[in-house]
């Protein structure tokens, strides 16, 4: 009952803030037009991996770091200066891949990263206090507000750099409110020392960023390719076709990541349980929650095909524009390979509590090079149905490489056992 109050907790959080950064989408598609979106979408697609393989997972390390063997600070401490060096290689990524992307746009997107992933740092603090109300809390008032700037944004008027720089805005308020909170709880309510700016300049705080890069390195490269899942077929697409193309095909598989939003909810609130289950080595319960959740994901995500089989063009048409309806075979396959990645994600969570982290990097390497190569295969033949007919066969393929690994390493993970 109380993981399923958590997940209820994170689904509505979750839920709107995905509803928020969707919205962004739909503002841009409705009031600015495709190329504007095709813009925003290239710079997110360059953007968000970059920002990933930086954030080397500390979410998931920070709640599953309940014996403490890294005081917080060092936590928060490693983020600033890997998103800092992100931030200051702009200027050169910006010359090197942003070709049809204006610098304004690339660096709003840039800071507006840095915030992001610096308050959901502080939200997953609240996770491993257990205080699931309380960053839904956040969560929810933070999509709240950028809602409503947005929708303003587009009754007002303005354009594109006005309102994005107002979302841009409201995210590093929500940050610094967030990292004000983080301080009172590790000070108060864990015990320890919390000063960002004295450690900034610490050489042992340095040097422990640096352990936990070399020790987690694997864990962000896998981090990093599933988000090059989602974003090299818009890449791919753009290179082959025209931004436009990548623009439409992004929103189209933007049900995707909405989607996966809803998924990680319950993966946040089963992952300190699952981690609980492991540290007492119930393994049979251990493994029927995950077997649970597999298939509540795989439940979710054919109600997703059912409804983009049958409601697709309508639902395209309402949401972006009457042309988005032509998306429609694209939008099926696009949820056909959400579906398979519902069931599997679960596993991840799973083999994250275990801390088994090199296989997930082994998998996400074979799924981001198979989306990869086929998309180059068939994007210049098909279009962007190519490209979402590559996402399904990545998905495929990590669908099975996760339960060969689950078959081969039964034993040693603990899969039969009746402790």
């Amino acid at each position: 009952m109380r993981l399923a109050k958590n997940a209820a907790f994170n689904l509505c959080a979750n839920l709107a803030l995905a509803l928020s950064n969707w919205l962004l989408l739909i503002v841009v598609s409705k009031f600015h037009g495709d190329h504007a979106l095709g813009e925003v979408v290239l710079a997110l697609s360059i953007l968000s991996p970059l920002f990933l393989f930086a954030s080397f997972k500390l979410r998931t390390l920070v709640i599953c770091d309940t014996d403490n063997e890294y005081p917080v600070e060092q936590y928060f401490h490693a983020r600033f200066i890997a998103n800092s060096l992100i931030l200051l290689c702009l200027p050169l990524v910006n010359l090197l891949l942003s070709e049809g992307i204006s610098w304004q746009v690339m660096l709003i997107i840039g800071l507006y990263k840095w915030c992001d992933s610096w308050f959901e740092l502080s939200i997953s603090l609240r996770h491993r206090q257990q205080a699931f109300a309380s960053a839904s809390s956040w969560l929810l008032l933070r999509a709240t507000v950028t809602g409503m700037v947005l929708v303003l944004s587009a009754f007002l008027g303005l354009p594109l750099l006005g309102m994005m720089l107002l979302w841009l805005l409201v995210t590093a308020l929500f940050a610094l409110a967030a990292t004000l909170k983080s301080h009172k709880v590790v000070t108060e309510e864990l015990k320890q020392s919390f000063s960002l700016l004295s450690a900034i300049f610490s050489r042992q705080r340095l040097f422990g960023a640096l352990g936990l890069y070399r020790r987690y390195l694997t864990l962000s490269l896998a981090l990093m390719c599933s988000s090059l899942f989602v974003y090299l077929p818009n890449l791919v697409i753009e290179h082959h076709l025209q931004i436009v193309d990548a623009g439409r095909f992004a929103a189209t598989s933007y049900f995707l990541v909405a989607g996966s939003l809803l998924i990680t909810s319950l993966s946040q609130a089963a992952q300190p349980k699952l981690r609980q289950l492991y540290t007492q080595q119930t393994f049979n319960k251990f493994w029927s929650l995950v077997a649970k959740l597999c298939m509540a994901g795989l439940f979710l995500g054919l109600m997703g095909v059912a409804l983009s089989w049958l409601l697709g063009d309508w639902l395209l048409s309402l949401f972006y524009s009457q042309a988005m309806a032509a998306m429609h075979n694209e939008f099926i396959w696009i949820m056909a390979a959400a579906m398979i990645r519902y069931g599997y994600i679960f596993i991840g969570t799973g083999l994250n509590a275990l801390k088994a982290f090199h296989i997930q990097t082994f998998i996400a390497l074979a799924g981001t090079a198979t989306v990869f190569i086929a998309c180059l295969l068939w994007v210049p033949q098909a279009g962007t149905l190519g490209a979402a007919k590559a996402m399904f066969t990545a998905t495929a393929l990590e669908f099975m490489l996760y339960l060969a690994f689950l078959f081969l390493r039964r034993k040693q993970l603990g899969l039969g056992v009746t402790a």
